[in-house]
C-alpha cells in the first residue's frame, strides 16, 4: 500500500528499524531528507507529509487529530515491516504520540521508543494559539522572526499566503486537541528532547512525558532554540541512531 502521506529516501535494504518522522506545525516532510544518510544503514526513515504542503500543497489542511490518525494510522500499519521507532518535533511529536497509540490499540503495532522533540506533554499544551487572529503576514513575519522560514517569504504575498494556509490547520488541530486519558499508555521507552534556549519548551515541560509511558524515560537538552533539530543535524541523528539501536535485541 502506498500513501502521499508517507515519504522515503532510498531507505537502505539493511535496515533493522524504521523512525517515523513528524515535523513541526506548517512544515513537511522534506526537512527530514537529508537524515537518512545520517542515519547509516541500520535505520529506514519515514517521514510523514499531511495535506496542504510540499508535494501536497494543492489538497485541503486537515483541522481535527481524528482526522490526521484517519489518514495516518492505516497507511503506516501497512508499511511497518521492521521495529519501528517515532520522533516527532513540536506538533509532530504531539501527532506522533496520538498515532502511535492508534496503531498499538487499532492494529496491535506499539512502537520500540517513541522521542517527544520540543514539545509539551498532552496534558500540558498551555493556552490556545493566536493564529486565527493574525493575518498571513503577521503569521509569516512571526516564522521568520522565529527563525522557522527563510525572511524571503515574507516579501512576496503569494507565498506567504502558502505558508500560512497549513499552518492555520496544524493550529487548529492543537487548539481542538483533548488529552487522552491514561488508559492506554505507551508501552516503550520516552525520550523528551528540547534546546536550551527554547524558552516555550522547559526541562519542567519535558519532564511530564515520563506520566505517558510505562516504559523508561530519558531528558535530553541540546544546544540550540525551538529549532534546534536543524542548526546541529549530526549531533541529533547521532542521538537518534542510539536512541533507536540501543533499543533493539543485539542480533537485530
Amino acid at each position: 500500500m502506498t500513501s502521499a502521506a508517507l515519504v522515503e529516501w532510498n531507505p537502505p535494504a539493511t535496515a533493522k528499524a524504521l523512525l517515523v518522522c513528524l515535523p513541526h506545525a506548517g512544515s513537511g516532510a522534506f526537512q527530514f531528507r537529508p537524515w537518512q544518510e545520517l542515519l547509516g544503514p541500520d535505520i529506514a526513515l519515514l517521514a510523514v507529509q499531511l495535506p496542504g504542503r510540499e508535494s501536497r500543497w494543492r489538497e485541503e489542511p486537515l483541522t481535527g487529530m481524528a482526522e490526521v490518525l484517519d489518514e495516518l494510522a492505516p497507511a503506516l500499519a501497512a508499511r511497518i515491516g521492521l521495529p519501528y521507532f517515532v520522533f516527532g518535533h513540536s506538533m509532530g511529536a504531539l501527532v506522533g504520540y496520538e498515532l502511535a497509540r492508534a496503531l498499538g490499540r487499532e492494529h496491535g503495532r506499539w512502537p520500540r521508543g517513541f522521542v517527544a522533540s520540543a514539545c509539551r506533554a498532552p496534558d500540558d499544551q498551555g493556552e490556545p494559539s493566536r493564529t486565527p487572529l493574525l493575518t498571513d503576514q503577521q503569521l509569516v513575519d512571526e516564522l521568520v522572526a522565529e527563525g522557522a522560514v527563510p525572511a524571503a517569504l515574507a516579501a512576496n504575498s503569494r507565498l506567504a499566503s502558502a505558508v500560512a494556509r497549513p499552518l492555520r490547520g496544524d493550529s487548529a488541530i492543537c487548539d481542538s486537541y483533548a488529552p487522552p486519558g491514561e488508559d492506554t499508555l505507551l508501552p516503550c521507552p520516552v525520550g523528551a528532547w528540547r534546546g536550551r534556549d527554547d524558552a516555550g519548551v522547559t526541562d519542567e515541560h519535558i519532564r511530564r512525558w515520563r506520566a505517558w509511558s510505562t516504559g523508561a524515560d530519558t531528558v535530553r537538552t541540546f544546544p540550540g532554540d525551538h529549532f534546534y533539530h536543524h542548526a546541529d543535524p549530526r549531533n541529533v541523528t547521532a542521538e537518534l541512531r542510539a536512541f533507536v539501536l540501543g533499543l533493539l535485541p543485539p542480533h537485530g
